[in-house]
């Protein structure tokens, strides 16, 4: 059973996605378990999963977590599954609580998709949910990280040292629409000289977006700098937010919000350089998958970005929340177009060398066999 907050489409989504369906029919019999949204259950229901709901089971800390654990509770004791999979910190800590409840003879295994203490919050909420980590963390049998810099904290916990276990996320080949046609969907209107910048995220905070389009903004009003757009690509409730910083600049012909586009990826071969501004990650399947069409990345050293880019290699690293930094490097990829060539090819390379699913599909079966 894979256990999950939400049902709606990010990377810890996907990471279940991928794994629940490419798991051996032959030796594994799965089921998902999430809370609200309906993204990842049509997708599952697609592909053959079964997916069980747990309706009192949301992202924000609140009164109904009493009843989402006992809603677990008691679906754990109808499935019996020999292997827990957990997902997302509040479905991680009240399904591992649950399944101790239980008293099952089961594997718990939980995936961190970015230590949650992590995120910017005030002092006493980080604290609140370092402990609550850890003691999901103490109650399972095996805690998987997706980077290095996970990796590196969760082995300074206590008792930790020899569950963690460091599995990058993998992708699988996928086809790419043509480059004139994919930057035709992008950007219908832009001129062909125009070179296109582009995000792929859900709008929400954590993904820097704000400041994204600041130092768009900023690159905007400079002299002598080459035509250019920036398009983000997703949904989210920071919406109205980033509509009101494009008016407040003057962004309308620099920037759009391209809202939820189906299969975003299939049109990477139509940007020019890719920008991730998160404050906060994992491992990131949007940079694997622009890194595998060869398309070059400016992204905040957050989490485990820099498993993935080189600085000044295969992409360029900046710091978090530093919209000048931002600037600085679109202005430096816009104007070289010989480091843009070479930072994509370098990424490629590396992306399908190192970040398979295979790979990753393998080393997750051995900790569920372990």
């Amino acid at each position: 059973m894979f256990l999950i907050t939400k049902g709606n489409w990010g990377g810890a989504q996907r990471y279940v996605f991928d794994v629940a369906t490419a798991l051996p029919k032959e030796k594994f019999e799965v089921v998902v378990a999430c809370g609200d949204g309906d993204a990842l259950p049509e997708k599952l229901a697609a592909a053959g999963v079964r997916c069980e709901r747990v309706p009192s089971l949301g992202r924000d800390i609140r009164f109904t977590d009493i009843v989402a654990f006992l809603e677990i509770f008691r679906l754990l004791k109808k499935e019996r599954p020999n292997i827990l999979h957990l997902n997302s910190s509040k479905a991680a800590a009240i399904g591992a609580i649950a399944a101790r409840f239980a008293h099952l003879q089961t594997k718990i295994i939980f995936t961190v998709h970015g230590w949650p203490w992590k995120e910017p919050r005030q002092l006493l909420g980080r604290m609140a949910i370092f402990f609550l980590s850890l003691l999901t963390a103490l109650l399972s049998n095996s805690v998987i990280v997706i980077c290095r810099s996970d990796e590196k904290s969760g082995q300074r916990l206590w008792f930790m040292k020899k569950k963690i276990r460091l599995i990058h996320n993998g992708i699988k080949p996928f086809k790419t629409t043509e480059q004139n046609e994919a930057r035709e969907v992008l950007a219908p209107s832009a001129p062909p000289e125009a070179a296109l910048i582009v995000t792929i995220a859900e709008l929400t905070k954590n993904k820097g977006l704000a400041h994204a389009l600041r130092a768009v903004a900023e690159l905007s009003r400079a002299k002598d700098m080459p035509p250019f757009l920036y398009i983000i690509i997703g949904e989210g409730e920071l919406r109205l937010e980033l509509e009101k910083i494009i008016e407040e600049n003057n962004l309308s012909g620099v920037a759009r919000l391209a809202g939820f586009v189906p299969d975003a990826k299939t049109f990477l071969a139509g940007a020019d350089i890719f920008l991730l501004p998160s404050l906060k990650e994992g491992l990131p399947y949007v940079l694997l998958e622009a890194g595998a069409v060869g398309v070059p990345v400016v992204a905040t050293n957050v989490g485990g970005v820099s498993d993935i880019v080189s600085d000044m290699e295969s992409g360029m690293l900046i710091r978090a929340k530093r919209e000048k930094e931002i600037a600085d490097a679109l202005r430096y990829l816009l104007i070289n177009h010989k480091k843009r060539d070479a930072f994509g090819a370098a990424l490629k390379q590396k992306v399908l060398r190192d970040f398979g699913f295979e790979k990753m599909l393998k080393e997750t079966v051995s900790v569920y066999e372990s």
